[in-house]
Parts: structure tokens; sequence; C-alpha cells
């Protein structure tokens, strides 16, 4: 599982050492409403637009993967936390969506194939681990928020992961059918139904990853979201992907809820900058064997990291004001007086060495 970790997170870690040494100051979200002891009633009634809607915007992130850090310590690549032998429903889903459909994908035989060749490639061609656009599907699960900004005439996601940019166009324009140039995100649609927006999505490009494990998607595919905003603090997702290339039947993922993560800010990520994760991926046995043998830390660089690390929000916050601390890349070390502005703690995969004038180690020190 390591190894996953090291494609589905590396890129992303790499390049945060600098853009979370500041960020906004902390500004309260106006018109939020609250409890008795002042803090945010996440169960108040949705709130709605000026034509009546629920109003979808806002920040969101996808609850439990902050579980995955409780007591588990700091392994794997870039200080990705130890995964337990369960992972919780949502960081279970960014590793195989499957996981989430009753007795699995219903996969054509081209596509369980690729699948497999992609898992025993390491999942080194994941388009996350190159800094390129994930998947619908895999934005909703995976551990950086997304913001949500919607008009009557149209609804714009913006993803922390890797800058993207989705539009869902809402002015009732049919879904292109001239061959379109096809996209990372396809092209969207959505009308309501009820209290429900629902969005229908074609144009996708070929070989798509709707996961870390490599279930694909093709540009034959149709994918379907129905977006809930249940109360004022959560929002339901159910997606629906019918690719006839690459599966027997259309199939629904499990509904996954978000949580919105009021007072929060997305951060700048230019997931490229300094990236030097790719030519380190490990495909066959030997490869791996080999670094194993060259790729050695001396004992004396990890002695500077020695310490027990914890995940989650810096002292003095609360989960409902911080949100996007719940990602692996924003561990912080226990017991060192760290201050609660946000740090990524730097690993020590491959040759390591701790900068010789005292300062802060950076990715451009491995």
């Amino acid at each position: 599982m390591k190894s996953i970790l090291s494609v589905a997170i590396l890129a992303f870690v790499v390049t945060l050492s600098a853009s979370l040494a500041a960020q906004w100051p902390s500004f309260p979200t106006p018109n939020v409403p609250r409890t008795a002891d002042g803090k945010p009633n996440l169960l108040a009634p949705a709130p709605r637009a000026a034509d009546g809607k629920p109003d979808l915007s806002g920040i969101w992130g996808s609850p439990g993967w902050r579980e995955i850090g409780a007591g588990s310590g700091v392994s794997g690549t870039g200080g990705a936390p130890g995964t337990p032998a369960v992972l919780p429903r949502g960081p279970g889903l960014f590793f195989d969506i499957g996981s989430g459909v009753p007795g699995g994908l219903p996969f054509q035989p081209a596509g369980l194939a690729l699948k497999k060749q992609r898992m025993a490639d390491n999942m080194k061609d994941n388009p996350d681990a190159h800094c390129l656009p994930m998947g619908n599907m895999q934005l909703y699960t995976h551990p950086q928020p997304r913001k949500i900004i919607q008009t009557p005439s149209i609804v714009v996601i913006l993803y922390e992961g890797n800058a993207g940019i989705r539009q869902i166009h809402t002015d009732g324009r049919p879904l292109p059918i001239n061959d379109p140039q096809p996209w990372w995100f396809g092209y969207s649609t959505a009308k309501w139904v009820g209290d429900t927006l629902v969005v229908e999505t074609t144009g996708f490009r070929d070989g798509g990853w709707l996961d870390v494990n490599g279930s694909p998607l093709t540009d034959a595919a149709k994918m379907t979201e129905r977006f809930t905003r249940v109360n004022y603090g959560n929002l339901d997702i159910e997606v629906t992907v019918d690719d006839p290339k690459a599966y027997t039947r259309p199939w629904t993922a499990v509904k996954m809820r978000h949580r919105l993560l009021p007072g929060d800010e997305l951060i700048e990520l230019v997931c490229g900058e300094n990236e030097k994760s790719a030519q380190r991926f490990l495909v066959t046995e030997a490869e791996r064997q080999r670094a194993r043998a060259t790729n050695v830390v001396p004992l004396e660089t990890l002695a500077g990291y020695q310490g027990t690390y914890e995940m989650g929000p810096p002292s003095g916050t609360s989960p409902t004001s911080v949100g996007p601390w719940s990602l692996a890349s924003r561990i912080r070390p226990r017991g060192r007086g760290m201050k609660s502005t946000p740090r990524v703690m730097i690993w020590t995969a491959g040759r390591g060495t701790k900068p010789s004038d005292g300062s802060k180690p950076s990715p451009s020190h491995l």
C-alpha cells in the first residue's frame, strides 16, 4: 500500500512546502448559522438561492481522511499516514471505487484487463502522479477540498487537487453532439429535479482513471451526478457511470457525503513545481530491488526526523473551522512546539540530506 500512496499522493505533497507557509488570515464566513455555544450549526436547514433552489455554494471536504492518521504514525512516501487494513469509506473509494459498489464493478473483459495492467505497473500512469487533472470521480474522494460557486446559469467547481476547474451549465443548453474535442472533465449540463441538481457529463478523454487503482473510464462514458444539500453542513453526491466500453452495465457508486468547511479557503497548488517524483517511479520487481540496494538514507539523516507525528488541525482550532487539515500532507509534529501555521513534513525516501545551514529541509534537498 505504501507504493500506492507514493504514486497517488507524492506529487501533491511535493508542491506544498512553500504554499502552506502563509495563507489567508482567518476570516469568518458570513451568515453561518450557529449553535448556542457559537459553533457553526452544520445541521441547520440548507440555504437557498434567490430562485428558491438549494444553494450548493461553499468549500466542501471529503470526511474519512482524518481517521487514517489517528494513532497510525507516519509512513509511506511524502509523510503519508500509515494505511490501516480497513480504510474509512472516503479514502477507501479513493483507492478503489468498486469497494462502494455492491458486488464490485461489472467490468468488461477489456476493462478488467486494463485495471490489472495498471496495478501491475504500480499505478505509475495515474494522472494525479504526473500533476495532470484527476477524473471527476476521483476528485470526489480526494483528500483536498473543492469550492462550489453557484449562479443561476452555471455552477463552477474549483478543485484544490491539481487546480482543476469544472463548469456545469444550468442554462438549458444541450450536451454537444458534434464530436467535441474530448476534455479531462467532460462537458456538463444540469437541471434541478426537486431539490437535487442532476448533472450529465459526456465527451471525456479516453483512458480515464476513476480511482488510484486504475478502474477505467473511456470516451464512450456518460456520467450522471446527483447533488443534494441535505442541510447546511452536508452535501450528498451520487454518481452513476454508464460506459459500455469498460463495463457490462451502468453502475452507481455508494452515496458520498461531503462536509462543509466554514471559514476555510482553498490554497494555491502548482503540482508541477519542483516535481521530482516521476523519475523515481518503480514498476518491475528488479527496479524495486535495485532501489532498495542503492537508495539508502544515512542513519544520521533519519535521526533528524525522529519523533511521533499526528494528523489534524493546529492546536487551539476545531475541526469545524479548519476542514482541509484532514489531508495527510498537512501533518504536524507533536511535542515540538510548532505554531499553528501549517507545515508539511519532509520525507526521507530516496537519498535525503539535511541542509547544512540548519534551515528547514525542502524537496530541493532530496
